[in-house]
């Protein structure tokens, strides 16, 4: 189960909109309540949105900046939070990993949160595990106040 912060889910959907149509991406941030990623729950408690820097076109794959992911893990070292994942959009494709996202798919322990966008609005939000080939649809959960 994956639970995230209202704000930041709104962060995810605003910014699946804006990008449209192209694929926009960030960082989730939060901590796990468990040992391992297939176990317990991952809060979610803000995310930094990236630019998309794969090569065109941009509407149908995703590539965060790795100084986004650099930057954030200085600012994450003396916090209790870690990065749990990422979020990306599909602009016009379901909200579920594609054969890209899967082959793509190389820290089993990250989360992949897909919002689908059909023209220009966001439709669907989900979570995924993916480990070995197999996507795993995760519970998600929008909370109001941390949790």
């Amino acid at each position: 189960m994956i639970v995230v912060a209202a704000a930041a889910l709104r962060t995810i959907v605003s910014a699946a909109e804006a990008h449209y149509p192209d694929e926009s991406c960030g960082l989730l941030i939060g901590r796990r309540e468990s040992d391992g990623p297939a176990d317990g729950r991952i809060v979610v408690s803000e995310v930094r949105e990236g630019a998309n820097v794969a090569p065109e076109p941009r509407r149908e794959r995703f590539e965060i900046d790795p100084r986004l992911r650099l930057q954030t893990m200085r600012a994450l070292a003396d916090r209790p939070e870690t990065i749990v994942g990422h979020y990306h959009s599909h602009p016009d494709r379901p909200a579920r990993p594609s054969r890209t996202d899967i082959e793509r798919a190389y820290e089993p322990g990250l989360i992949w949160v897909i919002t689908a966008v059909a023209a220009g609005r966001a439709i669907e939000t989900a979570a995924f595990r993916i480990e070995r080939g197999l996507v795993f649809r995760l519970e998600l959960l929008v909370a109001d106040a941390p949790a």
